[in-house]
């Protein structure tokens, strides 16, 4: 029996644009807000904003699906290796070799190459996410940075939590498409559920059952009486 998929996590690096002026942002922050011309103050406005957390976050489940696939079919290779090994009565010395050195190199292509390049693909999500939440700031110097943390937080957990469920969805299709071929001739089914797909906005991602916050949350930012009022939402995984 399979078990179960230990999907990869991705830990944010703390909020750290607050009260930054715009020439004090890192290079690579002011590099994206200008090339997207939402360099203030002339930053074209909110729908702008949030028209392109919505492109970023979808471009972002894009990228991470050839690395899903390549993590499903090393997990399953591993898998199919281990059965054939326990299936054979008394495997020769040339054969183990040769599996431990398959299995190494599945292990070095996880772990040297795919996780490496997923951590990559967030990080430079996350360069853009930030900025964004960053241009939201702007006539609200009131508010703390532990109150941009907790709005940033609470932003990023429902797109963090649709990547790994995406993932998961995709390995459990692929189980299943196999479970089937075992027992029946019939053409597998595609590994991709189609009934699976991402969400098509921010607001439709922040509706998912894993935004636990019990703060309501909404895209203006924090309010002092600790409500999250929708003020000037942010345009923005």
């Amino acid at each position: 029996m399979l078990p179960p998929f230990s999907v990869p996590v991705y830990q944010p690096l703390p909020y750290a644009l607050s009260n930054l002026t715009f020439h004090e942002l890192p290079l690579l922050t002011q590099h994206y807000l200008g090339t997207v011309k939402l360099v203030p103050p002339h930053a074209r406005g909110l729908n702008s904003i949030e028209d392109e957390r919505s492109r970023i976050s979808l471009a972002l489940f894009r990228s991470l699906k050839g690395n899903d696939i390549a993590l499903v079919e090393l997990r399953h290779e591993a898998a199919a290796m281990s059965r054939k090994q326990e299936a054979r009565a008394s495997p020769s010395a040339a054969w183990n070799a040769a599996a431990v050195q398959r299995q190494e190199a599945r292990l070095q292509e996880v772990l040297g190459v795919l996780l490496p390049e997923r951590e990559l693909l967030f990080n430079e999500y996350l360069t853009k996410f930030d900025a964004l939440i960053w241009l939201d700031q702007a006539g609200r110097e009131h508010y703390t940075p532990e109150d941009w943390q907790m709005d940033r937080d609470a932003r990023l957990r429902s797109i963090l939590d649709y990547t790994s469920r995406a993932l998961i969805a995709m390995d459990e299709s692929v189980t299943k498409r196999i479970m089937a071929k075992r027992h029946s001739w019939r053409t597998p089914r595609p590994p991709f559920p189609s009934s699976f797909r991402p969400p098509s906005t921010y607001t439709e991602a922040n509706r998912t059952p894993f935004n636990t916050h019990t703060t309501p949350v909404s895209k203006e930012g924090p309010d002092s009486d600790g409500k999250w009022p929708r003020g000037r939402r942010l345009s923005r995984v």
